[in-house]
C-alpha cells in the first residue's frame, strides 16, 4: 500500500468514525434533518458546521506549507 492510500484510507477512517460519534449513522436522523416541514432534526446542521470549520482551519493550515507530503505540489481547482 502506497502512503497516499494509506493517507486516503486513515482520512476516510476519520471521516467514518466522525459520523458515528455524532450519530448521523441512524437514518431517521437525516431524514428528520430533510423532512423541514415535518419532525425537524437540527442536528446536521451543527455536525455539517463543525466539519465547515475544521476543514476551513485545516485548508489554512495545509496550504502554509511549501510542498504537499504526498504530491510534487497543490492542485487546486
Amino acid at each position: 500500500m502506497s502512503r497516499a492510500t494509506g493517507a486516503a484510507a486513515a482520512a476516510g477512517a476519520l471521516f467514518g468514525a466522525g459520523l458515528a460519534l455524532s450519530g448521523m449513522t441512524d437514518a431517521r436522523r437525516v431524514l428528520g434533518f430533510l423532512d423541514i416541514a415535518g419532525d425537524f432534526d437540527p442536528t446536521l446542521v451543527w455536525v455539517l458546521g463543525a466539519a465547515l470549520l475544521v476543514s476551513a482551519v485545516g485548508q489554512r493550515w495545509v496550504l502554509r506549507r511549501a510542498q504537499p507530503w504526498f504530491a510534487v505540489r497543490f492542485q487546486l481547482p
